[in-house]
């Protein structure tokens, strides 16, 4: 099982080459969102192997194979975690794809360490505010209450899109289910904290994409307005998916995988 020694953690990940083991057009690193895993990306990661990229899938800090360290995480330690992922993998520079929480993350990346990051693919960004706090301070309490079967038995069913199927929802639940509670905790954390240190979006001047979903109530379309508007890159657009919900990856991969291989061949 390939795990990575990085700062005082260790990280499961997935290292998927092109097609034919071809070199790579560029090499993407893939970070899902909160209680998900690098199991997010499985169905689009094909789509990009394909047409030569190499992807790095990984489970952050407490989620999926990657222990829980029971040391408090932020925006900033959290994107600290990717730049030293890359090291440990000898990438120097890489496009960055993160969901939901990680489209926070992203950001933080681009601005913080503008050299190693060649662009930007956030799918459902969540856009920090103080509002978010009491949402998953309530999270957090059912949680360490009654463990993750509160939120398996919720989440799949309500933060989809109208078309989402059985399968959609089975699949997300085992996502949840399989969260170490600490862990999960522990990132909710993260974000009922990250409006009070925020990314410097204006610093980002990396080529950015943002896919919205129309139908996402976690990270909604106005949400990901506001980021759009505030980074400072030259090069960003915005693309919203028809009937989906916060899960995109999981919800249509294919129209995922489009937009992403769309832009790559735009920016590299």
């Amino acid at each position: 099982m390939p795990l990575a020694k990085v700062n005082y953690k260790t990280l499961y990940y997935r290292d998927w080459s092109p097609k034919n083991d071809s070199a790579p057009r560029a090499t993407l690193v893939m970070s899902h969102g909160l209680g998900s895993s690098n199991n997010y990306y499985t169905s689009v990661i094909p789509f990009l192997t394909e047409q030569g990229y190499r992807c790095i899938s990984f489970d952050m800090t407490g989620s999926g194979l990657s222990p829980y360290t029971y040391v408090e995480q932020s925006i900033h330690s959290l994107a600290e975690d990717v730049i030293s992922l890359m090291d440990f993998l000898s990438i120097d520079k890489a496009v960055f794809v993160g969901h939901s929480m990680s489209g926070i993350v992203g950001p933080e990346l681009a601005a913080e360490w503008p050299d190693r990051v060649q662009g930007l693919i956030l799918v459902g960004p969540v856009w920090p505010t103080s509002e978010v706090a009491p949402v998953f301070e309530d999270r957090i309490n059912k949680v360490a209450e009654k463990g993750m079967e509160v939120m398996a038995d919720t989440v799949p069913y309500a933060a989809v899109g109208s078309t989402a199927s059985s399968l959609h929802h089975a699949f997300i639940r085992e996502l949840l289910i399989g969260m170490d509670p600490a862990g999960y905790i522990s990132l909710c954390r993260v974000i009922a904290n990250a409006h009070k240190s925020l990314p410097k979006y204006g610093k980002v001047s990396c080529p950015t994409l943002i896919i919205g979903g129309e139908e996402d109530k976690s990270a909604p379309v106005a949400g990901c307005k506001k980021i759009i508007e505030a980074l400072g890159s030259s090069q960003k657009d915005m693309v919203v998916m028809s009937k989906c919900g916060h899960w995109h990856c999981i919800e249509d991969p294919t129209e995922v995988g489009k937009l992403s291989i769309a832009f790559l061949q735009q920016i590299l």
